[in-house]
């Protein structure tokens, strides 16, 4: 496969290396927060490159991609093994990876440093044809890196979403997940930081995030990613979860149910509450208004 069009521009926002990696951050002490363990990144590397197999794979080959961007892409291994199945593959996340990046001694002009309150990408618009975001959504305009909703969120996940958006070809895909706020349990994070007593309370017995599906929540539905893409020229279809989750934080018992009712939910329940996950594949089928503004050439 031939190189991607894409660049690595200073003049945009590419500051320095860091550990060889290209950082759209000016310093070191950027104050995103770093959450990653060791035992963490060693569950994530094991999981991932069966959701890379299993689920981004077959979603690559469907469109018929050739350059992949995983933006959030954590320690690496999906972008590593989509390398190893000769994709043109990207990655992007925040100050901390890197170390994990360069003890499996992934390429340096594959990754790149990403700061948490700046919503650039040092890609040109439209130069990749599939870009995948999973378990990052729900973080993105937080104080805290998870829970605590800054009063602008809105705001700056739509910004974060056009930029995501402006980099994928038109005719290319991008694809959002990340757990569903209309679904009222959440088994991979804590509550929202303003969470009511009842939730609280409902979520000590049951082991697992217990949230009222309406109102304010640092997780997105649907609605949500609709609302924010309004008006603008992209086709929102919701995919299955199906082949992606692995359910290990779901109690042993109840992980036989749990698993059944994601393979047999029907299609038109997809995009609905019904969903623990907004999944959602986003089509580009026109130019964005902020292709131009924002284009690093």
């Amino acid at each position: 496969m031939s190189e991607p069009d894409v660049v690595i521009a200073p003049a945009v926002g590419v500051h320095k290396r860091i550990n060889g990696y290209g950082a759209t951050i000016s310093t070191e002490d950027d104050p995103s927060p770093d959450t990653t363990t060791e035992e963490y990144a060693g569950e994530q590397s094991e999981a991932n490159v069966r959701k890379t197999l299993d689920y981004i794979l077959p979603l690559a080959q469907s469109i018929r991609a050739r350059t992949v961007l995983d933006v959030g892409c954590g320690i690496g291994t999906m972008v590593r093994t989509l390398l190893d199945k000769g994709y043109d593959a990207y990655g992007t996340d925040l100050l901390g990876l890197e170390r994990y990046w360069s003890r499996q001694d992934l390429p340096r002009d594959r990754f790149f440093i990403v700061g948490a309150g700046d919503t650039r990408l040092p890609f040109r618009s439209s130069s990749v044809d599939f870009a995948f975001t999973l378990g990052v959504i729900e973080h993105v305009g937080t104080s805290n890196g998870h829970s605590d909703r800054l009063p602008d969120y809105r705001e700056i996940r739509r910004r974060w979403l056009l930029e995501l958006l402006r980099v994928v070809r038109v005719g290319g895909c991008a694809l959002i997940g990340g757990p569903n706020r209309s679904f009222p349990v959440d088994a991979a994070h804590g509550l929202d930081s303003k969470a009511s007593v009842i939730e609280r309370t409902l979520s000590r017995f049951a082991g697992v995030s217990i949230h009222k599906p309406w109102g304010e929540n640092f997780l997105w539905s649907y609605g949500d990613l609709r609302g924010l893409l309004d008006g603008l020229p992209l086709q929102i279809e919701p995919v299955s979860i199906r082949g992606y989750v692995g359910f290990s934080r779901v109690p042993r018992w109840l992980r036989p149910a749990v698993e059944a009712y994601v393979d047999l939910l029907p299609r038109f329940l997809l995009g609905t509450g019904f969903n623990p996950w907004m999944m959602a594949l986003i089509r580009k089928t026109g130019t964005l208004p902020n292709e131009v503004s924002n284009d690093p050439s």
